[in-house]
């Protein structure tokens, strides 16, 4: 049976072009993915959440009407998936209400580097056998909810003695919906990096509320 991915991304720069187009290329290797892309939310608006297993945000946008942000939060409270990636969290800064849906909010961030980024679980279900990688990127602060669970974090580059950590990648439940954010996708050489894919992919696929049989990163 297809599943039906609404990736909803647009930009040249942030997010990049490149980027965005290995993002679908990344979710397209995944068996029977179908993915539909829009520029804005507004397209949830002209989409029945009926045809869509999950949607997949890659933006940086500050303008959203109320309706497509009330289709979010019915699509996803309702048992929808969500895989947010890097800016979103960073998108509709005035809207509180897109934040609860998401898990966390976009505080700031500092210059970009080296992120030494690593499994926050001895045990994990979602992301068995990643191992710890490094990656260029910038470290996005977050305001989160405790209810967010984290798989991947980092320390923060600029005080790394002070032991604490970024998160980078998490899952969070919203009503009846799984939400996954994914932190990098400053360059686009991060949506080409084989353990960036594969979290995405894994993501993905725990969104949906599936179950596959996958290789570990290496």
């Amino acid at each position: 049976m297809t599943t039906h991915i609404l990736l909803v991304s647009a930009g040249f720069f942030h997010p990049p072009w490149l980027g965005r187009f290995w993002l679908r290329q990344t979710l397209q290797a995944l068996p029977d993915i179908r993915v539909h892309q829009v520029a804005s939310l507004e397209g949830l608006l002209s989409s029945s959440d009926r045809d869509y297993q999950a949607i997949v945000l890659y933006i940086h946008q500050q303008k959203v009407s109320h309706a497509a942000l009330e289709a979010l939060d019915h699509f996803v409270s309702q048992g929808g998936g969500l895989l947010a990636i890097h800016s979103a969290t960073a998108s509709f800064k005035n809207n509180p209400g897109y934040f609860e849906i998401l898990g966390g909010r976009f505080t700031g961030h500092g210059p970009l580097g080296e992120l030494d980024i690593r499994p926050a679980k001895v045990a994990d279900e979602i992301f068995p056998g990643i191992k710890p990688f490094t990656l260029p990127e910038e470290p996005y602060e977050h305001e989160m909810n405790p209810a967010c669970e984290i798989h991947f974090d980092a320390p923060y580059p600029q005080a790394k003695s002070d032991g604490r950590r970024l998160p980078v990648v998490w899952t969070y439940r919203y009503g009846q919906g799984r939400v996954c954010y994914c932190l990098p996708g400053h360059r686009s050489a991060a949506m080409r990096h084989p353990v960036v894919r594969e979290i995405l992919q894994r993501g993905l696929t725990w969104a949906c509320g599936q179950t596959v049989a996958w290789v570990s990163a290496r």
